[in-house]
């Protein structure tokens, strides 16, 4: 199982201006491995998770997936805020081939918010939503988990339990991890990556990965989002 970048050229368009994000990038991730890719604010890492899930197409060049790949954890992007959360729960389900009636069940029960799950998403309140964000993308039983910086979420004991929850998916399931933080890859990881230059490059170690990109590009982080926020908040309504 991997997800594997081919040439790929990717160049993100306003109505004033171009970044280019990738250009003629090679890279394999094994799909059942936990995998940190390194890189500075800014250089492109959401943009790498978004070819990796579909939601983006490269210019040229091709990505394959030959694992089930998640959406990004906690991505409010694929929450209609119109529909209930169990509506979005089922849904979700249906697309990615799952019965929804276990994993709803399991979502309910994990995040205790209880008749919650059946108000408008847009109607949740912050903590409610950071929970079914979070618990969401880990009950459904992918292979291959993508997380853009956020991999656990919540306040006090459901942050927890949520790193409970992750731990266990690691010992099943592959993660591709996009993070700004060397500590995070450090703590989770075993094989590391770098985006520099507009490519895709594999390191030896965490150390090598920081000292090509520079210490003082990068910025530490745990992981750890307490509550979506107003940008997360502005998807839904």
């Amino acid at each position: 199982m991997t997800v594997s970048f081919t040439n790929v050229h990717k160049t993100l368009r306003k109505k004033t201006s171009r970044t280019k994000v990738l250009e003629g990038a090679d890279a394999e991730f094994a799909g059942d491995r936990l995998t940190g890719i390194l890189a500075p604010p800014g250089s492109g890492k959401t943009t790498i998770a978004n070819l990796t899930t579909g939601k983006l197409r490269a210019d040229t060049g091709r990505v394959r997936r030959s694992s089930l790949v998640s959406f990004p954890v906690a991505s409010g992007g694929v929450f209609n805020g119109a529909l209930t959360g169990r509506e979005n729960l089922a849904f979700l389900c249906r697309v990615f081939g799952f019965d929804p009636v276990p994993i709803i069940r399991f979502v309910v029960d994990f995040t205790e918010i209880g008749k919650a799950i059946d108000k408008p998403f847009k109607d949740l309140n912050r903590d409610e939503r950071t929970k079914l964000l979070f618990t969401s993308c880990y009950a459904i039983p992918f292979e291959t988990y993508i997380v853009d910086e956020s991999l656990i979420g919540g306040r006090g004991s459901f942050r927890a339990r949520c790193e409970e929850l992750v731990l266990e998916r690691m010992q099943s399931a592959g993660f591709l991890i996009l993070t700004s933080s060397p500590s995070l890859i450090r703590k989770y990881c075993n094989d590391v990556f770098v985006i520099n230059r507009c490519k895709i490059l594999e390191m030896h170690s965490v150390d090598e990965a920081e000292s090509l990109l520079g210490a003082n590009r990068l910025r530490e982080g745990n992981g750890e989002l307490e509550l979506v926020g107003d940008t997360e908040e502005s998807q839904f309504l």
